[in-house]
């Protein structure tokens, strides 16, 4: 008795297919045979291709960080400038402010002696019947009136 034939053919039959495919379709036995090989390949790929994300991840991660560093800097700067500009600012001020307290001096002087010349005048211009003047009142008078 004969056994009936495997579902996917005999070996008889498989060599037969190969050789056929072998006649009609060798650059698909090479590539076949490249399989192996070439899937390794697409191994070592796809590792290169997570390194380089990894590698893409971390300088975007260090170009963020340089950013906000920069920003900061920014900042910084503005912040010195600006105090900068406020201690020129307040020296000048200060500068402004001596300038008018010696003006405010001197002029404070000039009006006692306005003060005290009109006295002078008052004392000599008006006849002596029609003042009531005490001369001690004179006598107070700073030197450089009389």
């Amino acid at each position: 008795m004969t056994q009936p034939p495997s579902p996917r053919g005999g070996p008889l039959l498989r060599r037969a297919l190969f050789l056929l495919r072998r006649a009609t379709a060798p650059a698909a036995l090479e590539v076949q045979a490249e399989l192996p090989g070439l899937r390794a390949q697409l191994a070592g790929l796809q590792e290169e291709v997570a390194q380089l994300r990894d590698r893409v991840a971390t300088a975007e991660r260090e170009a963020a960080e340089v950013g906000q560093r920069a920003e900061e800097r920014a900042h910084e700067w503005a912040r010195t400038w600006a105090d900068a500009r406020v201690e020129d600012r307040l020296g000048e001020l200060a500068a402004e402010t001596a300038v008018l307290r010696d003006g405010l001096h001197e002029s404070r002087r000039l009006n006692l002696r306005v003060a005290e010349l009109t006295d002078l005048v008052t004392e000599l211009v008006l006849p002596l019947h029609d003042r009531d003047i005490d001369p001690t009142a004179l006598a107070t008078l700073r030197g450089d009136v009389r």
